[in-house]
């Protein structure tokens, strides 16, 4: 299946491949992104290209998934800045998760991907504590469906459950 292609006013939204690993990687080095969400960095170059090699190559035929991978890319310079997923599992949900460079937090760019992405339904859960990023869900049509017991690198967490439920999907 081929990955959809766009833009919103400020961002080109490009099929993630290999390639963009080397310019996300010191990026996604950052302690600070990886503080709610279960991931870690990554330990070199080359694992974080063999992960964007395998989400490049998408769900395996057998699993009734869909994957989604963009890469996030500022028009004006085109610098790389981050990565936007969308997945639909075989029991047709479907979830979405977003990566921005922390120099870039703040500026609307996490709200402008999502809003072009979100034509639900589609799913979101966030740690309960990463307050930035429940705004952006809020921001762009989601509502609050229910909270969850999770863990987070080993401690007991609560993740909130969104869900964003008009229109088409870009999926």
């Amino acid at each position: 299946m081929e990955t959809l292609t766009g833009e919103t006013v400020r961002l080109r939204i490009e099929p993630l491949r290999e390639a963009h690993a080397d310019e996300l990687f010191d990026a996604f080095q950052a302690a600070a992104l990886y503080r709610f969400i279960p991931e870690r960095p990554h330990p070199s170059l080359a694992s974080m290209r063999a992960e964007y090699r395998e989400f490049a190559g998408g769900a395996p035929a057998d699993s009734g998934e869909i994957w989604l991978n963009w890469a996030l890319r500022l028009k004006d310079g085109g610098e790389a800045i981050g990565t936007l997923q969308a997945t639909r599992f075989a029991d047709g949900s479907q979830w979405l998760g977003y990566k921005l460079a922390p120099a870039h937090w703040g500026q609307g760019l996490a709200s402008e991907a999502l809003g072009w992405l979100a034509h639900g339904p589609l799913l979101a859960a966030v740690d309960s504590r990463h307050l930035a990023s429940q705004r952006v869900l809020l921001k762009n049509g989601f509502r609050l469906l229910r909270e969850e017991s999770a863990e987070l690198h080993g401690e007991p967490s609560l993740d909130r459950i969104y869900v964003f439920e008009s229109g088409q999907s870009n999926l």
